[in-house]
């Protein structure tokens, strides 16, 4: 292996020998000035392949207890979740971490709107996070708030995208957010902790990520959707605010088979409440 450039004392570019570009972690890697071939590998403590450029500049002044961290909750997280990780989520996450420290020694609180929302709809990587408070408390002596369970959960439901999109992340709860409140108006309060408010909420996330690469529901049964009208006027009148809330708001539109679905979770949320 070669290390090619210096990004801090402990972290450096390198190419292994299949001509592979990395970012390399281990105490005092970088203390010999680049470039030179490393022949002694016990020293490499971790490989990052894939990291981009923004990512690379971020080492620079994230603290090696950090980096480790953040690198063994994406690890645990992987794990966990049964999911491949964008190669940056390991540097972005310990990046937040590092900033969220910060705050914390200057008694700096950072609410976050979305917490709700996010719990209700990304369990399982809330409960990673929840993981990943703890671990910041144990290794680096450093109690980070609540709110940042929900920001930790955003950074690996982005993560877990090839293509990180953190904005995207953060539209999709809001418009459930959003959904919910249409919902409420119509049928009333909701246990947003039920099982069957969770399935709504897994269908409105993945109606999302339908609409926006132009897919479409599984066809077939479509044609039942005038039947369902009648049947359930009331879950229908939610539906159709719904669907004039995805024009108006977001310019999106629904195929027939899609107005079905939904119109079937909102069914079985009315009701669970009946």
């Amino acid at each position: 292996m070669w290390i090619l450039k210096k990004i801090n004392n402990n972290c450096a570019l390198a190419r292994d020998d299949d001509g592979q570009d990395l970012v390399v972690f281990g105490k005092g890697i970088a203390y010999r000035r680049p470039p030179y071939e490393l022949k002694d590998l016990s020293i490499v403590e971790r490989t990052f392949y894939g990291v981009g450029g923004a990512s690379v500049a971020a080492l620079k002044d994230i603290p090696s207890d950090v980096l480790l961290l953040a690198a063994d909750i994406v690890d645990y997280a992987s794990a966990k979740l049964d999911t491949e990780f964008n190669p940056n989520a390991p540097v972005t996450l310990a990046d937040h971490i590092n900033f969220a420290c910060q705050r914390v020694s200057q008694g700096v609180v950072i609410e976050t709107p979305l917490s709700f929302d996010v719990m209700r709809l990304y369990p399982r990587e809330v409960a990673v996070a929840r993981r990943a408070l703890t671990l910041a408390k144990s290794r680096l002596g450093v109690e980070l708030p609540e709110a940042e369970v929900t920001n930790i959960a955003l950074h690996l439901i982005d993560g877990e995208s090839e293509q990180s999109n953190m904005e995207a992340t953060i539209e999709a709860t809001r418009v459930l957010e959003d959904l919910t409140e249409i919902v409420v108006r119509h049928i009333g309060a909701l246990d947003t902790s039920s099982f069957t408010y969770a399935r709504f909420a897994m269908h409105v996330r993945f109606l999302l990520d339908r609409i926006k690469l132009g897919e479409d529901a599984d066809a077939g049964f479509g044609t039942m959707l005038p039947v369902m009208k009648e049947t359930y006027p009331e879950s229908y009148a939610c539906t159709a605010d719904i669907l004039a809330y995805f024009i108006s708001e977001h310019g999106w539109e629904c195929s027939e088979n899609e107005t079905l679905y939904l119109l079937m979770h909102i069914q079985r949320l009315r009701s669970s409440i009946e």
